[in-house]
């Protein structure tokens, strides 16, 4: 029989051997079949979404002045702006807030916003109100921000263009990741070799460059259904857009989001341009949305451009709803 002392220092040695392999093992990158496996089975859990969303937007004054030094129609009280003011309205900011509200069931969607935003130059602030649908063949934007409401029907593949106006473009990696239309898919993403630490979960890191610059995503393990936690743009070293995404876990639905905040920079300063920050007032998922829910009706007194459709001079068609 080994000495007590003994059979504790063996079995020690076997616990020091096995511990570091172990550890080695839950820090490995995940590849990207296993991301998207994951993803889908999430989708399919989630199904329907029906989402209320408040949204804190922080504005540069700069983006409310015109870029150019002369306006493309002058009017009389047009002064452009010194350098010094340019400077100062560049770091000066804006706060505004709008609600959303969401219908989502892939390739569907359709959704609701509503804010009260300042028009050029700071003249006056205006009440903006638009509802999109999309059904994936086409996307309907409503807009009765104005007196006479407009109309604006592109196909599908235009979609994903306006669908970016909903909070940016990180905002779908918080949703539907991996949804070929109205998420985003890690086409173009490679796994890097090492993982990094975000809220105590070793996350894969993933990198993807473009003519434009360089995409970076954090992906959290797969017990944590491969959420999305972070996601970065840089061009010529500095962070362009980045973007925080929260979570919280549910018992019927498991992580869904909570918070998305995002934040993009001048390119050449760390100075805010503009700011997004998401909460998620209310999320259901798996919901019984019927298709009445998702369709669009005009308003009477309309104007409608289908960029579908031509006439035989080639221009789009036009008209008033009756």
């Amino acid at each position: 029989m080994l000495p007590r002392l003994r059979i504790y220092s063996i079995a020690l040695l076997l616990w020091g051997s096995l511990l570091p392999t172990t550890q080695a093992a839950d820090q490995q990158p995940l590849t990207t079949e296993v991301i998207n496996q994951t993803w889908k089975a999430r989708r399919e859990r989630l199904q329907a979404m029906r989402i209320e969303l408040s949204l804190e937007i922080t504005t540069s004054k700069l983006l409310l002045y015109p870029e150019e030094e002369t306006p493309l129609i002058e009017t009389s009280d047009y002064v452009p702006l010194t350098k010094e003011e340019s400077e100062r309205l560049k770091k000066e900011q804006l706060i505004n807030h709008a609600r959303y509200s969401m219908l989502l069931d892939s390739p569907k969607m359709r959704y609701h916003y509503r804010g009260r935003f300042p028009t050029a130059r700071l003249k006056e602030t205006v009440s903006v109100e638009c509802t999109c649908f999309c059904d994936g063949q086409s996307f309907t934007r409503l807009n009765q921000s104005q007196e006479t409401p407009t109309v604006h029907i592109l196909k599908a593949s235009k979609a994903s263009t306006f669908f970016n106006s909903l909070g940016q473009l990180p905002l779908r990696w918080a949703l539907l990741p991996g949804d070929p239309d109205l998420g985003e898919t890690l086409e173009g993403f490679t796994v890097q070799a090492k993982t990094e630490a975000i809220l105590n979960l070793d996350c894969t890191v993933l990198k993807k460059i473009d003519s434009e610059g360089t995409a970076y995503l954090w992906v959290a393990p797969k017990s944590h259904d491969c959420t999305v936690l972070k996601y970065e743009y840089h061009y010529a070293g500095k962070i362009l857009n980045s973007c925080h995404i929260q979570y919280k876990n549910d018992k019927r639905w498991g992580l869904i989001p909570q918070s998305c905040e995002i934040k993009c920079l001048y390119g050449n300063e760390d100075i805010l341009r503009d700011g997004y920050k998401y909460t998620f007032i209310a999320f259901h998922a798996d919901a019984n949305i019927t298709d009445d829910e998702f369709q669009l009706k005009f308003p009477q007194g309309a104007r409608v451009w289908d960029y579908r459709k031509r006439d035989s001079q080639g221009k789009v068609i036009s008209y008033i709803v009756k």
